[in-house]
C-alpha cells in the first residue's frame, strides 16, 4: 500500500487499490523523509494487513493519515492547512528532493 505514487508538474498522485488520491504540489507546505516511529497509534486503518494506512497518530508528528508499506521508505508530506500524509515508495528520498524542487520553484 499505495500501488504507486506519481508526480507531475501539477500534483501528487497516490494509486490506491479502488481510486487515486490526488495532492495539488499548491496545497503542500513541506516534505521530508521520516520513519513512523514503533509508538504510532492506530486509529482506523490497517496495521500491516496489506500495508499501513489509515489514520495513525504520534506524539512527535501528531496526527497523519498512512499509505506505506515499508517504514524504512516513508516521507511526510505536510499540506498548507495543516494535514499530514505519510506515504511509502522505493525512491522515497528521490521524490521528496523531487517534490521539494517543484513546490520551491
Amino acid at each position: 500500500m499505495p500501488l504507486s505514487i506519481s508526480l507531475d508538474n501539477k500534483s501528487l498522485s497516490i494509486k490506491r487499490p479502488l481510486r487515486i488520491k490526488s495532492i495539488p504540489l499548491s496545497d503542500i507546505a513541506e516534505t521530508r523523509l521520516c520513519a513512523p516511529t514503533m509508538g504510532a497509534k492506530r486509529i482506523c486503518g490497517s496495521g500491516g494487513w496489506f500495508g499501513w494506512y489509515g489514520w495513525f497518530s504520534e506524539r512527535d508528528l501528531g496526527k497523519y493519515f498512512a499509505y506505506y508499506g515499508k517504514a524504512s521508505d516513508c516521507f511526510l508530506v505536510t499540506l498548507k492547512n495543516g494535514r499530514k500524509y505519510m506515504l511509502g515508495c522505493k525512491d522515497a528520498p528521490e521524490m521528496v528532493n523531487t517534490i521539494n524542487e517543484k513546490i520551491n520553484q
